[in-house]
């Protein structure tokens, strides 16, 4: 609630500002989602869930500690130790 009141309040700043007039409209055709969503759903009949479920993670555990390993050697570097 509190929010939203603070969402209209920015809003209503930003109308009387510009006039009245939207800048913006977002006219997005929702047909898009139920094709996506039945493709989604055709990709999980088809493939085997729990086979893939251990690569998947071994492959986010493995691009996870590629990106700690990188923030590591660049902080490393950052730092100005003798």
């Amino acid at each position: 609630m509190i929010m939203d009141a603070l969402i209209g309040l920015v809003y209503n700043i930003f109308m009387f500002l510009f006039g009245g007039f939207e800048p913006l409209s977002f006219n997005v055709d929702s047909s898009v989602y139920e094709y996506i969503h039945d493709f989604v759903a055709f990709i999980f009949y088809v493939l085997p869930i729990s086979g893939l479920k251990p690569m998947f993670s071994i492959i986010v555990s493995i691009i996870g500690f590629r990106i700690i390993v990188s923030l590591v050697k660049t902080i490393w570097q950052l730092l100005p130790i003798l």
